[in-house]
């Protein structure tokens, strides 16, 4: 700035020097005249007080514009002085929110947003530090503030809303929350695993079963996490479908399964399970065997054991077979074999597995099979002393099984030809 007046001065200087005696030689006058009254001059003194007029209307502006940009400048020194100290604010209130300090977080966002750039954060931050002071009013509220501050960050701010009513037992708010979010959003993977949420929450079993596929093409779970959710999913609507009491609506269910989870032996034992409750006892029967031979589980042998099967005797040596042919066998299936042998009054099998099951793995259970078999082999009193020890056991699962219960045991049956040799397995 100070170069130009250098050389405006300059300028004018050697303009004034030249034109000077050249503008004192025209010829000629000025007048001017204004009602009754004229003014007279000479054309060279008109014209150098016109260019005195220009030169001084023109420094006039120099200083108003040094003025304004003065004005200016101090302006912006201001607000640089409010955002570095609404920056300042906002970070102190960041600090004071991770070390729980809720209500002084609250109180130094919403300070700090009166000039910060960044409202939208201070506004949420703000609603999660009411949240934790149990301030549903000002946090949605502050939600409101953060959406009027920009409202373009719908999502930001939704994500934040549903996650502050989820934390806080809201799942029917949370749950129209994200609905609205995914008709605009459908493929938002937070989205989603909020919303997977939310069903959980809700036991609405029907809505993640239709979320399944969208879940699986965006990738919000890992492949493992994804099959747990689908057989909670999928036992949570054969339980609400099986309490309705309804056979065929319950067997509709199922067929409309996708065909690889009908395929899955966690799925299949639930079925099969409603299915004894239906006393639909063939139809349990007929999808449990193929398991045997695909996946032979604790719970799949258990189940089988509950199954009433008009053909009992077949379905007693089908279990013998298959336990002949699998050392690996798991234990329960000396339980399982007593209590199909005791359903076909087969007194002696049934003890002899009942001690094998208590020998290996005792429950309550095996302990009162067991009694009532020795009620029917008419041993009164090893069948009371068995009941003695199921109490004491139901106590405390640690007590040892007391050496008379198997003082009578298998090895006289097994000389009597009344039951094959036991193979240890």
């Amino acid at each position: 700035m100070k170069w130009k007046l250098a050389f405006v001065f300059v300028m004018a200087i050697v303009v004034g020097g030249v034109g000077g005696s050249w503008l004192k030689n025209l010829p000629g006058f000025v007048i001017i005249a204004y009602d009754k009254t004229s003014y007279e001059m000479r054309l060279w003194i008109a014209v150098s007080l016109l260019v005195l007029l220009l030169v001084i209307l023109y420094f006039i502006g120099v200083i108003i514009r040094s003025f304004i940009s003065g004005t200016h400048r101090v302006k912006l020194w201001q607000g640089d002085r409010h955002w570095r100290k609404a920056r300042k604010q906002t970070i102190m209130g960041m600090l004071s929110f991770i070390e729980g300090r809720w209500q002084q977080a609250e109180n130094t966002m919403i300070n700090a947003a009166k000039n910060s750039d960044t409202k939208l954060i201070n506004y949420l931050v703000a609603a999660q530090s009411a949240q934790h002071q149990n301030s549903e009013e000002r946090r949605d509220a502050y939600l409101r503030l953060a959406h009027k501050s920009e409202p373009n960050a719908q999502v930001a701010i939704g994500l934040t809303q549903a996650q502050l009513q989820l934390d806080n037992l809201q799942f029917e708010q949370a749950l129209a929350t994200l609905t609205d979010l995914q008709a605009n959003h459908s493929n938002h993977p937070f989205i989603l695993k909020l919303l997977c949420m939310t069903y959980q929450k809700l036991q609405d079993w029907n809505s993640i079963i239709e979320l399944l596929p969208n879940l699986k093409k965006q990738r919000v779970f890992d492949q493992e996490k994804l099959a747990e959710i689908e057989t909670i999913a999928i036992l949570g609507v054969l339980d609400c479908e099986a309490d309705k009491g309804e056979l065929e609506s319950f067997k509709d269910t199922w067929n409309h399964f996708p065909s690889p989870s009908r395929k899955k032996t966690v799925h299949i034992l639930s079925y099969a399970k409603h299915l004894i409750k239906f006393n639909q006892m063939d139809d349990a029967e007929k999808i449990l065997k193929p398991l045997f031979k695909k996946d032979p589980c604790e719970q799949l042998v258990a189940l089988y054991g509950e199954i009433d099967s008009t053909d009992g005797n077949k379905q007693f040596a089908f279990l013998e077979n298959w336990y002949n042919n699998h050392p690996k066998a798991p234990n329960i299936i000396y339980l399982t074999l007593g209590k199909t042998a005791y359903k076909l009054s087969l007194w002696g099998k049934a003890r002899f597995y009942f001690e094998r099951s208590l020998r290996l793995e005792p429950t309550a259970e095996a302990y009162f099979m067991m009694a009532k078999t020795l009620q029917q082999l008419d041993d009164i009193e090893l069948a009371s002393e068995c009941y003695r020890q199921g109490l004491e056991f139901v106590v405390d699962p640690k007590t040892p099984i007391k050496t008379l219960l198997l003082e009578k045991g298998s090895d006289d049956l097994v000389s009597a030809n009344i039951l094959p040799k036991f193979e240890n397995k």
